[in-house]
């Protein structure tokens, strides 16, 4: 997760904090293993040796950033941050319901609002945008220094992934470098192309313009991570190392959280098993950590903070709005859900725009 912002080009702290909560934004990972080598100019297009040392398990890592300073990549305690809220959302309160995690395997105490111990109890009614208007809760994190919980995004995906990766600067494969303040890359040469090097670095504000240039160089960062991956597959395979999985037997009492990167960001699954079934299962995409409505601390989600005192330039006038300064804030998140995007002229007038699940809304 990374930190927040406005449209405009605001700080990674964007927008006033209500008394306990605040605004900013997260992200975790996605597995492999990492080779160790030497300067950069020696470890360009080297392929990495099978079974190689490694500094680290994951080629992205996880983090998470409040007001622009990287908090923790541990994804113990990420996980244990975790607080799912409610506010302005169609459900009912779990306070009173059981609780099926108090501590975890390490002995840390887990939250009653805590994924784990969370209950999904519908309440349907009508919408009213001065109360409950959304289908999607309030998650957050707590920032346990302050007391306060803070409203984190996914930055759409690459811009979270490539922040805290630049910042926390564990990430070294050979065609990839994080520095501390940046990433380098070297797409080797191909038959069209001369060798290139690429370098991302942490931009001072996280805004619409950034989340999509961030994608921009996300394309060449996947694609060195397809070619290392393949290149220590086929090292795999010619040691004879074959085998993809591991015999998995069903635990009677368990809980379990999982942690990968989606394409629009982190992607946790927390699950509780009580007698070899299911008890209680709640995932967390990145849609809602972006799309979700005001908690009950009065704090916007990402989508409304973005969109929130954002300049219009658009030259049409009230009979012909067409909003697009507002859905270009929108639509840098890369949105996974069908948006309903209702824009009010001061003439009373509605304009609806509404757009189908793509990968661009």
């Amino acid at each position: 997760m990374a930190a927040s912002d406005r449209a405009t080009g605001s700080s990674f702290t964007s927008g006033s904090p209500s008394p306990r909560s605040t605004r900013k934004r997260l992200r975790p990972p996605s597995s492999a293993r990492r080779s160790d080598r030497g300067p950069r100019s020696k470890r360009k297009l080297e392929a990495p040796a099978s079974g190689s040392p490694a500094r680290g398990s994951r080629q992205i890592t996880p983090g998470l950033v409040i007001g622009g300073e990287l908090i923790t990549t541990d994804l113990v305690e990420i996980n244990l941050a975790i607080r799912i809220l409610l506010g302005s959302s169609y459900f009912d309160d779990w306070t009173n319901e059981e609780t099926f995690v108090t501590h975890d395997p390490l002995g840390n105490p887990v939250d009653k609002r805590h994924p784990w111990n969370k209950v999904t109890l519908p309440k349907p009614q009508a919408r009213d945008f001065a109360d409950k208007y959304s289908w999607v809760v309030s998650p957050r994190m707590y920032d346990k220094r302050n007391d306060r919980y803070v409203a984190c995004d996914t930055g759409g995906g690459p811009f979270a992934r490539q922040w805290v990766t630049a910042k926390a600067g564990l990430v070294d494969i050979g065609y990839l470098k994080a520095t501390g303040d940046s990433i380098l890359m070297t797409l080797p040469k191909t038959g069209f192309m001369p060798e290139m090097d690429l370098e991302w670095k942490v931009p001072e504000k996280s805004n619409a313009i950034e989340r999509d240039r961030a994608r921009t160089y996300h394309q060449a960062y996947s694609a060195l991570l397809a070619l290392y991956t393949i290149e220590q597959a086929l090292g795999e395979v010619r040691a004879g190392r074959t085998r993809s999985s591991n015999p998995v037997k069903v635990p009677n009492d368990a809980i379990s959280v999982g942690f990968h990167e989606a394409a629009r960001g982190v992607l946790s699954h927390h699950m509780v098993i009580r007698d070899g079934k299911v008890a209680n299962y709640q995932p967390y995409p990145p849609t809602p950590w972006n799309a979700n409505p005001r908690d009950s601390y009065g704090t916007p989600g990402p989508y409304e903070d973005a969109v929130q005192n954002t300049p219009i330039f658009e030259e049409n006038g009230p009979d012909n709005f067409k909003g697009v300064d507002i859905m270009r804030a929108v639509h840098s998140f890369d949105p996974c859900l069908p948006c309903g995007v209702h824009m009010y002229t001061d003439k009373g007038k509605v304009r609806k725009v509404v757009h189908t699940p793509t990968g661009v809304c």
